[in-house]
């Protein structure tokens, strides 16, 4: 893994920006995997040869995000990072919380992923922040319950497009991109707090060898051997079921929240010789793309149980989602979504969703469950009256439970027992 300095940049409203970058190497070689992963993107870069300089000299402060005071308030609590995708050097942005004084702790790391529609601020650290809870407000932060587990260090990342992470030249975002992306980030949690992936068993944290079997080879017993969780909601769950199919080694566990996936639902390609639609300047980019407002209305359409939430954090999820995403950021590429496939996904699952969750249905649930691949540890949780936003619901603190313990139980990876 190649190493990352990390550099101090400013940003407005005095919220902490590290940006990661890495050195060049002319000489580097490629691996299959990453050639394929390139590869994929070359029908859709072919007559873009060279990367746009700018779109990838943007930072989160050239997005809604960035220049909305109001927007940027929002980042209360957090760490903000910026680091380069492996891909075509395009930058993201992570969140963190306390995720400096945490680094020597053995908390486990848990990355998060958005939807289709809101990016990771809203979604994830909705009233968090000392100000919010100095003003009395109660936090629906998830970011901030899963810190409070002592066991979790979570962040949380946002697609191209969304939130803090600018858009690229293409100015949408496809399945294949985002999984480079997640990969990127994964890679560098995994530096950041020292993990790699061991061949050897690992059992305890003690350091010393195991000389129980006698005539094999010792297993070490590491402190540090356990991967990151990846966590993925909704559309993103989808992502995050692709990422463990291409690559189970850059985590120990995949939590699927709130799926979208459906066996029956197949994505169309987009047609060859459709005529193009004319397009116009998105103020918040540099890039030339059909505008499409989100609403207030689409903010809010996820709370539909009468009672799961009280009105007013209903409402500060609206205001908090349209000031970090005040436009539809456009998906291609969907048909990239129907090479998930239960059956390649051989870590240890969590499948959870809520009973009433209108765009998870039992049944699908049910089929995604089955037919996870055999070998590993695997648990299906229903939470009852609940729709899509359990984290957000009244009902949170069940969820975060359930993730707790799934990350706490099991068989750790590599280990044997």
């Amino acid at each position: 893994m190649q190493s990352i300095r990390p550099q101090l940049l400013h940003f407005p409203r005095a919220v902490l920006v590290l940006i990661t970058s890495k050195k060049s190497n002319p000489s580097r070689i490629f691996s299959i995997r990453e050639i394929y992963s390139m590869s994929c993107h070359c029908d859709r870069r072919s007559k873009k040869t060279k990367r746009s300089l700018t779109a990838t000299s943007l930072t989160v402060a050239d997005t809604a995000l960035g220049k909305d005071p109001d927007a940027a308030a929002l980042l209360d609590g957090l760490d903000v990072h910026a680091i380069r995708s492996s891909m075509d050097d395009h930058p993201l942005t992570v969140y963190g919380i306390q995720s400096q004084t945490t680094l020597t702790s053995r908390r486990r790391p848990i990355l998060l992923l958005h939807g289709r529609t809101w990016s990771s601020v809203p979604v994830y650290h909705l009233l968090g922040g000392p100000k919010q809870r100095s003003k009395g407000e109660e936090s629906r932060s998830l970011m901030e319950a899963l810190l409070d587990t002592s066991e979790l260090q979570p962040y949380a990342m946002d697609f191209r497009g969304f939130g803090g992470t600018p858009a690229d030249e293409t100015n949408q975002v496809t399945p294949h991109t985002c999984v480079a992306d997640v990969e990127s980030v994964l890679q560098w949690i995994c530096s950041r707090h020292g993990l790699q992936w061991k061949d050897e068993e690992c059992s305890t944290s003690s350091g010393e060898e195991d000389e129980s079997h006698q005539g094999d080879k010792p297993k070490k017993k590491c402190a540090k051997c356990e991967m990151p969780i990846l966590l993925g909601w909704s559309q993103g769950a989808l992502v995050a079921h692709l990422v463990a199919q291409k690559s189970p080694k850059l985590l120990s566990k995949l939590v699927l929240y709130g799926s979208i996936y459906d066996p029956l639902v197949r994505y169309p390609r987009a047609p060859l010789y459709a005529q193009p639609v004319e397009p116009v300047t998105n103020p918040d980019t540099t890039s030339r793309t059909v505008i499409i407002k989100n609403t207030y209305d689409g903010a809010i359409e996820d709370f539909t149980i009468e009672g799961s939430i009280p009105p007013d954090p209903a409402r500060q999820f609206a205001r908090a989602a349209l000031l970090c995403d005040p436009y539809k950021v456009q998906w291609a590429g969907l048909h990239e979504f129907n090479n998930a496939d239960p059956a390649r996904v051989h870590v240890p699952t969590l499948v959870v969703a809520g009973d009433q969750d209108p765009y998870s249905p039992l049944r699908a649930q049910r089929e995604l469950f089955c037919n996870l691949g055999r070998g590993a540890d695997r648990c299906w949780s229903i939470l009852s009256g609940s729709d899509h936003a359990i984290h957000l619901l009244d009902a949170r603190t069940r969820f975060v439970q359930i993730v707790k313990n799934f990350a706490e139980n099991g068989r750790r990876t590599g280990s044997s027992f």
